[in-house]
């Protein structure tokens, strides 16, 4: 348990904001000089970083552990880290003794401590206060061409549904200058593409008492190298007149609104304890589009959650049909133990699952209807590489596609080096992709 150095096998699982944390466990790692592998059986580590939001997330990081746990052979080392350990801490430590590390988020940061002189009872947890910062190493996973810009960690809601500000806690903003010094840094490793992440990027700075989202966003386009810079996570119940126009005016933030309304029903809004109407919602969505009319709108729904009758549902399927939004993401509800949500009754699963794949059909006509609009178009992407689902085939993605979470743009001819800025006329568009050649 003495080894200070090694290879290690990494599984990232969860969010962006998880995969960059990730990205410091390995940068830690590689600078203290380990080795990374592709193959487990190679490795003398075993590291797997969590999700621990949903239930869902929850079955498949168990899953992957224990999937290590079963061919981990003596010399090997199985840590499990990140927000299923946040979580359950010791709980989850009883139940898979195969393991010989747990650590919490807030403990990620002193991993080679941990690993050097592992703590009583293997499991390294302690309240989330530290966060990694421009100065921390990172071996980034994504690009190339592109990463995620981790901006602040926790959360100052209290939705009923939501685990998050158990396990990552309260809102904590790295400094403005720390921000753009990392931003800095990713420009020299050829980014091109930030991409803003946070549990809830509008809150970012509140807790400092200094400079907020719009003041990092101007800071940040003056970072020389990076084209576009695209915020996520903007909660609704902090972006207003100011920040939309803020957004709008400020050099290389692409016109990308990404909010996770969650439903449009007041007695669904009410349960999961928001603050804003559904008409409070939509006069937002009508002002962001009053003020930003190229604005790409994307939104997350939570279907099947307490108080979410047939008139419910039936109000938020009007709701997205009469809004038409560019992309849009669905859960179903997970009554999550220790929620207040958990706590009232709900829709049966079955009947949420059906309704998810209900709204997701009707979105899947409303997408290909406005990716037509891009049909000719001669549009700046930014190239990928290969295919994921293909070799013989190139990918890239215009400023209206977030990584992930949206469609690609198949390269159907044409060449340019993976993470280089080229223009590209759109020849054919599909219910969440496009086709185009580079000119």
């Amino acid at each position: 348990m003495d080894q200070l150095s090694g290879s290690y096998y990494l599984v990232n699982l969860g969010c962006a904001k998880n995969l960059v944390e990730g990205e410091h466990l390995a940068g830690l790692l590689l600078q203290a000089g380990w080795s990374a592998t592709s193959d487990p059986a190679q490795a003398d580590l075993l590291l797997v970083n969590t999700c621990g939001f949903i239930q869902p997330a929850v079955e498949e990081a168990v899953e992957a552990a224990l999937e290590l746990a079963e061919t981990k052979g003596e010399h090997q080392r199985l840590v499990v880290a990140g927000c299923l350990v946040g979580r359950y801490g010791k709980k989850l430590a009883a139940s898979l003794p195969e393991a010989d590390l747990f650590i919490a988020p807030g403990e990620a940061p002193r991993l080679l401590e941990h690993l050097a002189a592992p703590p009583k009872g293997r499991l390294a947890i302690s309240p989330p206060i530290a966060l990694f910062g421009a100065s921390d190493p990172r071996a980034l996973s994504t690009g190339p061409g592109w990463a995620y810009l981790r901006v602040a960690d926790g959360c100052l809601h209290s939705c009923a549904f939501c685990t998050i500000p158990k396990i990552r806690g309260r809102l904590r903003s790295r400094p403005l200058d720390d921000v753009v010094a990392e931003a800095r840094a990713l420009a020299a490793q050829g980014v091109k593409e930030l991409n803003l992440v946070a549990q809830d990027l509008t809150s970012y700075g509140r807790d400092l008492g200094g400079p907020g989202l719009a003041e990092l966003l101007a800071a940040l386009s003056e970072v020389e190298g990076v084209a576009w810079l695209r915020p996520h996570y903007l909660h609704p119940d902090l972006l207003d007149r100011a920040l939309i126009k803020a957004m709008t005016a400020t050099p290389k933030v692409v016109p990308y609104f990404d909010l996770p309304l969650q439903h449009i029903a007041d007695p669904v809004l009410q349960a999961m304890g928001r603050n804003k109407s559904g008409a409070q919602l939509k006069d937002l969505l009508a002002e962001v589009r009053a003020l930003c009319p190229e604005a790409i709108l994307r939104t997350t729904l939570l279907v099947g959650h307490p108080g979410e009758g047939e008139a419910e549902f039936a109000a938020l399927e009007s709701f997205v049909a009469q809004t038409g939004f560019d992309r849009l993401g669905v859960f179903a509800f997970s009554p999550e133990a220790g929620t207040r949500s958990a706590r009232l009754p709900a829709p049966p699963p079955e009947l949420a699952l059906e309704r998810q794949e209900r709204i997701m059909e009707l979105q899947r006509g409303i997408s290909r209807e406005r990716l037509a609009r891009h049909k000719d178009a001669e549009l700046p992407i930014l190239v990928l590489g290969p295919h994921p689902d293909s070799d013989l085939v190139w990918a890239g993605r215009i400023a209206a596609q977030a990584p992930e979470v949206d469609g690609l743009v198949i390269i159907t001819e044409g060449s340019a080096q993976p993470g280089a800025m080229a223009a590209c006329r759109i020849t054919a568009t599909h219910d969440y992709d496009l086709e185009g050649v580079l000119i």
